[in-house]
Formats: structure tokens, sequence, C-alpha cells
């Protein structure tokens, strides 16, 4: 009871600062509004369960009032469901929450406490097993990190092609038939690309006190997608993400799978100018990712990015640069030996294939990434980016099959693109990432993972 009552007791703090806020700062809402986002994230929260239970047929769904009290005294943990589950699906469900606010008139910050209280009814109500900490923390981080980008993406779609908006954002499309009118936003989108390519994968691990070591090489071949939303130069923000990228790539083959996320954004932003050049300083939120047959890898992280950028010597070239620093607060780490086995258990459908258990490590850390672009629409665009990343694993969250003590990562990647024409152009990419994993009590692991590609991308921009 306790326990009940510090929750209703913040619920309260939040719906007083959230109605305050409407009235003094924005007034395009009103508590009519916060009941109708509390209602939707209450009736999203009915359906995850009800498919779950009825659909399913998933243990964890069968609650009742017990198993809710049984929540309530219960200390959290850390789960063992699977990266797709965790890094993908909680994302997702947050998205749902968050857009629930933003479609019925709430700001970002407003709509991310609305999705913190879906998921703590969730974590509390909606099943059977423990809270999870890392679900408490991925679902409204990552989630709001989701549901801003399509809420934005809904705006355009919906201009554009109504019924994309639906499966754009599914919550605002139902929102704003309902209520007939639509949220503005400042910002817009500037280019999408739709990237088309094939190449080679390949696989070499490492183990430090054996003589054996493992090599896989693929052809592999797939499609991806790259939104620039918001111009980059000298940007000044208005709303948290109005300057965002997102992009998404899956590759595939026979025995072989990979889907790479990154939805990087602005929280706040100032512009810089020089006097042949100008940037943008800020505080940046990032959600990116990486899940394949061989590895795992995802970072939740906040910092400071810079970008810059200048003319080339009066010509229409023009060089770009970034850097940025950021804290993981929530990163993941896959442990080969464990991930292997799991993946000839799905094949001989030994565990359960929608979620097989966790194969990963949760930790924080620090991100350092830096990259650099330039070219002309002569002599085509050099790209090239390097990433570092060191994880430490969060005490309580190991599991007992495996005890790391660390987790590094390097990535670089390279590529050269020629534009062919105004919606078309080619090229070359080559990714290298390098994953060294410590261990108190086995074998050290290096991982080496190499991706080669040559693709095709169709552009489209706004004059």
């Amino acid at each position: 009871m306790k326990k009940l009552l510090t929750i209703l007791f913040i619920f309260t703090i939040f719906s007083h600062n959230i109605t305050a806020q409407s009235e003094s700062e924005s007034g395009n809402f009103s508590a009519r509004d916060i009941v109708i986002a509390a209602g939707d994230v209450f009736l999203i929260n009915i359906g995850f369960n009800s498919g779950a239970r009825i659909i399913l047929q998933e243990d964890y769904a069968e609650i009742n009032l017990s198993t809710m009290n049984e929540n309530l005294h219960k200390n959290w943990c850390w789960d063992k469901d699977g990266f797709f589950m965790n890094q993908f699906g909680h994302p997702y469900q947050g998205s749902l929450y968050f857009n629930a606010g933003r479609s019925n008139g709430l700001n970002f910050w407003q709509s991310f406490l609305i999705t913190a209280g879906g998921s703590l009814m969730w974590e509390e109500f909606g099943e059977t097993t423990c809270p999870a900490v890392n679900d408490f923390i991925t679902t409204p981080i990552c989630g709001s990190i989701v549901g801003e980008t399509l809420h934005r993406l809904y705006i355009d779609a919906s201009e554009i092609f109504y019924p994309l908006g639906w499966i754009v954002s599914p919550m605002d499309a139902i929102n704003t038939m309902c209520k007939g009118k639509s949220t503005q936003v400042s910002g817009r989108t500037e280019e999408i690309d739709f990237i088309f390519h094939g190449g080679s994968d390949f696989s070499h691990v490492d183990f430090s006190s054996e003589l054996d070591s493992e090599t896989v090489k693929k052809i592999s071949g797939g499609h991806g997608m790259h939104i620039q939303y918001g111009l980059p130069e000298a940007h000044d923000t208005k709303e948290p993400f109005d300057l965002f990228t997102a992009d998404l790539d899956s590759g595939i083959s026979s025995d072989f799978y990979k889907i790479e996320f990154c939805i990087d954004g602005f929280l706040y932003s100032r512009a810089l100018y020089f006097e042949e050049s100008q940037g943008t300083l800020g505080l940046n939120l990032i959600y990116e990712g990486e899940k394949s047959s061989i590895a795992a890898i995802s970072n939740a992280a906040l910092g400071a990015k810079y970008l810059y950028s200048m003319p080339l010597f009066n010509t229409d070239g023009k060089f770009n640069f970034f850097t940025q620093l950021d804290g993981i607060f929530l990163g993941t780490r896959s442990l080969y030996r464990l991930s292997q086995d799991i993946e000839l258990k799905r094949k001989n459908k030994e565990v359960d294939r929608m979620n097989p258990p966790r194969t990963y490590n949760f930790g924080a850390g620090v991100l350092l990434k830096s990259g650099f672009s330039i070219g002309s629409e002569k002599l085509g665009t050099l790209y090239a980016e390097a990433e570092i990343n060191y994880l430490i694993p969060y005490i309580y969250s190991k599991l007992d099959e495996s005890e790391a003590t660390s987790h590094f990562a390097f990535q670089a990647k390279a590529s050269y693109e020629h534009k062919i024409s105004n919606h078309f152009s080619l090229g070359l990419n080559d990714t290298f990432i390098f994953k060294a994993d410590k261990f108190a009590q086995e074998a050290d692991t290096r991982q080496f993972i190499n991706t080669a590609q040559i693709y095709a991308k169709l552009i489209f921009a706004r004059k």
C-alpha cells in the first residue's frame, strides 16, 4: 500500500505540472485533452495485454487483482527478454503512449511524462512478471525518441498521402480523425533517401585463451532509409527534435540477417556563424543499434553534438563535419557464446522464436562519434565516420551464464557516392566493427565484422 500511495503521489505531481504548463505556456490543450491521452494509454495497455493473453496465450498476461497486488510489493529486476522484445518492442510501445499525448496537443516533455506513466502502469499491472528496470528506462526514453520521430513524420506523410499517416503513427491518425484537427510542429522533413544494396558480410571471432576461432562469410542484399528532418546548418531549436536524422537498414541472406537503426536528434541547439562557415552546437539524444545473427549492440545516450559546414573555394562543393560525446545510460552488448547457442536452439526449435532468452548485458558508458563528408556535384561525395564506445555492465543486470566485466566497440564507415541525376545516385560503402568483451572467469572474445556493399539511392529532397 505504501508503494501504491507513492505512485499516486508522483502522478498527482506530474498531472499538476502538466496542467500548469498548459495554462501558462502553450494554451493548445485542455484538461480534457489530458484525460483523453490518459485514456488512450489505458486502452493501449489493455490491447497489448489482451493480444498477449488471447492470441499469443502468454502466461505473463494472465493478470488479476492478486497479481497486481503482488507486483506492487515485488522488487524491480532486470528482465531476460530477447533483444527484439526489449530494444524494438518496448520503444514502439512507448511511442504509442507518447503519441497519445502529442496527438492531443501535449508538448514533448509533457508527452514524456504520459509515456512514463503508461510504462509504470504496464510494469505494475499489465503483466505478472516482476517490474523491469530496463523496460522502465527503454519504454519512456527510447519510446519518446521513436514517438517524436513518428509524430513529425506523420504530419508530413499525411500531407503527401493521407493513408500513409496511419502506417507511420496510428495514434496520431486515430486522434486526428476523432478530433477533426491535427497538431502543428516546427520543422519539416527535408530529405528522404531509399537505399537498395548488395554485398558481402564477413565475421571472425577469436577466443583469447583458446586456439579455436570462428569465421562466417555471407553474400547478402537489403534495403534502407535515411531521413533528414530540419536543416542542420546553423540551427536554433524551437522544439525538441525539430532537427534529427533517422536511419533504418536491413540485410538478409541464407541463415543470416541484420537490422540497423539510429535516431539522433537535438533537444536544444544554437546556431553559430563564422566568416565563411556556420555550425550548430547543442544537447542531443540518440538511440541506435544493430542486431544480426552474429551480434547485438544498442546505445541510448545523451550528450553534446557539434555540426559544422563550409563551402569549398567558391564552387558547388561543401565540407561537412560533426562530432559528439554522449553518456550511455542504457547500452546492450551481446555475449557471443550465448547468442550463438541460442541461434542454434532457434534453428532446432528448442526456444521461443518470437522472444528467445536474453543473450546480452545491460550497462552504462561513454560514446564518441565523429565524421565528415566532402564533395561536389561533379566529383561525387566522400563520407567517413568513426565511433568508439565503452560499456560497463550494470551489476545486478548480469546474466548468470556469463560474467562479463566490460565491453569495447569500435565502428568505422566509409563510402563514396556519385549523383547520376537529381533523384538517383550510385555508391560504394564499407563498414567495419571491432567488438571486444572481457570476462571474469572465461575466455575474452574479440569479434571482427566487415560489410562491403554497392548501393543505389533514390533521393527525394525539398527544393
